[in-house]
């Protein structure tokens, strides 16, 4: 099995190329490709299949709807490897979960290959049932909902962008809790299909700092879809303008959004190396033996 190592804004994947929909992608082989001691190490596997459809799969296995970052490496991978060739605009559409994502290849390095892509993520979704979010019966409408986590009260914005996200504003993101308040929001049981969870800090009006636990990985470097739910949740509240740089921890990323208008995510996409997997260890992976390695 031939894989590429790619990333988007350090948030990075094992891509597998399957035009012909073949390979057999198994929550057990998910987890050893991601393993960062044992396997390749990624925050998830994407398998383009057939009609250029990303197929994404978590660190954790779990299928997901949507990955903004994934989205750019996809398109990438493809322009790049002649699966598709972009339209005069320099368009191609991929295929998720969460429907039909055009995206333009907007920079290129100097040996042609794609460096740089903008994404058209579709217009947020707020509506609770949708996201989907449960508020608690007594909640009031509004912008902002509050969670109970470990004790105490948190209040986040709740927005869907194909996959669910909650957003709460810190002072600094370098000391918030990310790591602890994280994984209980996660997994707050007013999520019922778990949540994606963003410690946004406005600098100014067209800069946010960012840090995202995802929904079956962790921390990571970057969160496209998390980028952009932060923006259209802090634009909801006033705090920034229709364009603003986003900083994760791996590099920034665009986002762009008006309201009633779709987000437009603009960031780096870059392939790192490519590999074939010895067929031993593919095996042992696809059993599910790597996870109960010594």
């Amino acid at each position: 099995m031939e894989f590429t190592k790619a990333h988007g804004t350090a948030n990075d994947f094992v891509v597998l190329a399957d035009p012909h929909d073949h390979l057999e992608v198994s929550a057990h082989l998910v987890r050893a490709l991601c393993d960062r001691r044992r396997g390749i190490g990624a925050d998830g596997v994407i398998r383009i299949g057939s009609d250029l459809f990303m197929d994404y799969r978590n660190a954790d296995g779990s299928i997901v709807e949507m990955c903004g970052n994934g989205v750019r490496v996809t398109a990438k991978y493809a322009v790049d490897h002649g699966l598709v060739t972009p339209g005069d605009d320099g368009t191609v559409v991929i295929g998720t979960r969460a429907g039909p994502k055009p995206v333009r290849v907007v920079g290129r390095n100097d040996d042609g290959t794609v460096a740089e892509v903008e994404v058209d993520m579709g217009p947020p979704i707020f509506a609770p049932a949708e996201v989907p979010f449960e508020p608690a019966a007594d909640a009031a409408d509004g912008l902002v909902h509050t969670v109970t986590v470990d004790g105490h009260d948190l209040d986040v914005a709740v927005v869907s962008m194909g996959n669910p996200h909650a957003v709460t504003r810190v002072d600094d993101v370098g000391t918030a809790p990310v790591t602890t308040l994280g994984p209980m929001v996660e997994t707050h049981a007013a999520f019922p299909a778990k949540t994606n969870v963003e410690f946004a800090q406005v600098v100014d009006r067209g800069r946010v700092r960012l840090r995202v636990w995802e929904r079956g990985v962790g921390e990571t470097a970057a969160c496209g879809t998390g980028a952009c739910a932060a923006v259209v949740a802090l634009h909801r509240a006033g705090d920034v303008d229709d364009e603003v740089a986003v900083d994760l921890p791996g590099g920034t990323l665009t986002v762009r959004w008006r309201p009633g208008g779709s987000v437009i995510m603009t960031g780096q996409a870059v392939e790192v190396g490519h590999g074939t997997l010895d067929e031993a260890w593919l095996r042992a992976a696809q059993a599910g033996r790597m996870e109960t390695a010594p």
